[in-house]
């Protein structure tokens, strides 16, 4: 199971000048629980901290999503994200649903939150969204 979600938007001053810059950053964290002679992932998080400027996330904002996801979907960690519903259209050759997301799934989700959260950026001061992405 994945979740998405920005945990903060932090105030910033203003750059004024006509080009633009973001910063990016990520944090990734994974846990291992070993028992009876058995290991089991615990989980994954992932977290990009994005600072910029409206301004600049307006003409960044292409760039921004692809990076992300691109960084994402070639991380390992992608390849255990489970989507919640599995549909019997979803199955593979032995007739099972496949309860993992595709990249395609991925991206979209990361794509959709990403963009809402630009868009919902009404202030030309500066902020930081973070974007948690934790894997359980």
């Amino acid at each position: 199971m994945v979740s998405f979600w920005i945990l903060n938007v932090n105030a910033q001053t203003e750059n004024t000048n006509s080009e633009y810059s973001l910063s990016i950053s990520k944090d990734t964290t994974s846990g291992l629980i070993v028992t009876d002679g058995a290991t089991y992932v615990n989980g994954f998080d992932t977290t990009y901290t994005l600072k910029g400027t409206k301004f600049d996330y307006d003409k960044a904002r292409d760039l921004v999503l692809s990076s992300i996801v691109d960084d994402f979907t070639n991380s390992s960690t992608s390849g255990y994200v489970k989507v919640k519903d599995t549909s019997p259209s979803s199955s593979n050759a032995t007739g099972l649903a496949n309860p993992f997301a595709s990249n395609e799934q991925i991206s979209e989700k990361i794509k959709s939150v990403l963009n809402s959260a630009i868009d919902s950026i009404f202030s030309d001061s500066g902020l930081t969204l973070l974007l948690a992405l934790r894997l359980m």
